[in-house]
């Protein structure tokens, strides 16, 4: 019998910001061993680069607090509370970056030296080459890219000049390969986040002084609930490439079985909140009172030819919608039509809205939010004689509903075997533990 894991849920609670080196020292003290971190340091060749982390107070929470070294020595310098004791660490000027450079650790060349330096390319091609796992270096390029791209647009140069200096460039690769590894080690199924507080002020860079969110930042956290509170700069370039790059949604804290908490902690205290990334570990909740909410979006359609349907039902789906279907109807002339319904959360009403009345050629559409009841679905690998299967299993309420193995790998296996589809079905649910006599090939859909 195979035992069905429940889905690995984690929320980020940034309610003072998020930079590269607290979302480690969440993971950190979540449990993540700090080994992990310096294998994969090791494993870029930086000369002369280490990793530490030590327990720290911010504002009367204590975490866990990450820091990037060079020959020995904190990139951003010692922790004020390391030099001053707790009774001095306020007063001390804001930090860029949580106690990051000034300059956001990556200026850009703009025809001009910037001695040691790294440009994106050079750094891809460090990730690509070297001793990292293949998830990881795939993960950490696309950080990196999708930073760079952030840059590029906004100082309107193509993504390939963009530059790193080189303090900047170490403590960003050490963040954003670190970052990359942290994932793949703690594997979460969905890492949700609540609105992201991004400070407030000015911030000094080599371009001069800008506003809070500082421009890159600003274009990462497109589509980002964000908010301003005192303390500086709060979110960073770093921290924002994690969250447009990570996270699958941005909501309140969603239900969930609490099972750890992790504090990650920026280098100074703030006034009146603790400098520190929370970051919630659990699994998927029912919970009877809490309804999850879907939205239903519907129109008429009687002018659209038939291959037009499948390819808005593919649109549809690959956009995001949790299910698409058609009803004959009877319209007006006594036309015979098609009514569209479209499910979908309430978050993503009004992409979908859009695209459905671009591509079906409606006129309008009308919606509406309900409630419903959904049941706790959990995945497991499974091995059959032709391959490993996903298998999709359902609960209500503690209740067994029903069991399907994964489509697409199904079909795949029997491709690749020359045998019949159902043949690889009832292996897969074989190899589940679940009884196939009698069972019609299931779906679960949303």
């Amino acid at each position: 019998m195979i035992a069905f894991r429940p889905m690995a849920c984690y929320h980020l609670d940034c309610a003072s910001g998020l930079a590269g080196d607290m979302f480690l020292g969440a993971c950190l003290d979540l449990g993540m061993p700090l080994d992990l971190l310096t294998d994969a340091v090791s494993r870029l060749g930086l000369p002369g680069v280490a990793v530490d982390s030590r327990k720290a107070v911010r504002g009367g929470v204590t975490g866990t607090r990450f820091r990037v070294l060079v020959d020995g020595r904190p990139v951003e310098g010692p922790d004020p509370d390391e030099v001053h004791g707790k009774d001095h660490e306020h007063g001390h000027g804001h930090e860029h970056h949580h106690g990051e450079p000034h300059d956001h650790g990556h200026q850009h060349d703009h025809g001009h030296s910037h001695g040691h330096g790294r440009d994106l390319a050079a750094i891809r091609r460090l990730i690509a080459e070297s001793g990292l796992e293949a998830p990881v270096k795939e993960r950490a390029i696309r950080l990196f890219q999708r930073l760079g791209e952030a840059e590029a647009k906004i100082h309107g140069m193509p993504v390939d000049r963009v530059h790193f200096h080189e303090v900047g460039a170490i403590d960003s690769i050490v963040d954003l390969v670190g970052a990359a590894a942290a994932v793949e080690h703690l594997a979460p199924e969905r890492l949700t986040c609540g609105p992201v507080n991004v400070g407030s002020g000015r911030v000094k860079t080599a371009h001069g002084e800008l506003p809070v969110p500082a421009p890159a930042t600003a274009e990462l956290l497109r589509g980002v609930p964000i908010w301003g509170g005192p303390g500086g700069e709060l979110t960073t370039p770093t921290g924002a490439v994690l969250l447009a790059e990570l996270v699958d949604e941005f909501v309140a804290l969603p239900p969930l079985v609490l099972d750890g908490i992790g504090y990650g902690l920026g280098r100074r205290d703030l006034p009146g909140q603790p400098n520190a990334v929370r970051l919630l570990q659990g699994h998927a909740a029912e919970v009877s009172d809490a309804r999850p909410q879907v939205a239903v979006l519907e129109c008429e359609i009687d002018d659209l030819p038939g291959e037009g349907f499948g390819f808005l039902m593919e649109r549809l789906l690959d956009a995001g919608a949790l299910d698409v279907f058609f009803t004959a109807v009877q319209m007006k002339k006594n036309r015979p039509g098609a009514l569209v319904t479209v499910l979908c959360r309430p978050a993503e009403l009004e992409p979908l809205a859009a695209l459905l009345l671009v591509e079906s050629g409606s006129l309008g559409c009308r919606y509406h939010v309900t409630s419903r009841f959904e049941a706790r679905r959990e995945i497991a690998e499974v091995e059959t004689a032709f391959g490993t299967v996903r298998v999709k299993r359902a609960w209500f309420q503690g209740r067994p509903l029903a069991a399907a193995p994964e489509f697409d790998d199904c079909r795949r296996l029997a491709l690749a075997g020359g045998v019949p589809w159902r043949e690889v079905y009832y292996a897969a649910l074989a190899a589940a533990g679940v009884p196939s006599e009698g069972t019609q090939p299931s779906s679960l859909s949303s």
